[in-house]
């Protein structure tokens, strides 16, 4: 898997809402490809880093500010 992205949607804002991402990779068959997705304005960006967690098989109730797993992202 590569994420690329910023945390910053406008650096002259400092908006962190609306961030472009981009994930690559099958992550060994364990995510979902081929997809543009989008979410809710006030997704933590911590959900995704939840979703890499548990397709490397790290099982985690939570990370950082998540609030689960983004849908869509697993296999």
């Amino acid at each position: 898997m590569i994420l690329y992205g910023s945390g910053l949607r406008d650096g002259n804002s400092h908006s962190p809402h609306n961030l472009p991402i981009l994930l690559g990779g099958s992550g060994g068959g364990q995510l979902a490809t081929g997809q543009h997705l989008s979410f809710a304005v006030d997704t933590p960006l911590a959900n995704l880093y939840a979703a890499m967690l548990q397709a490397f098989g790290t099982v985690r109730e939570s990370f950082a500010d998540s609030t689960g797993v983004l849908p869509g992202i697993l296999a």
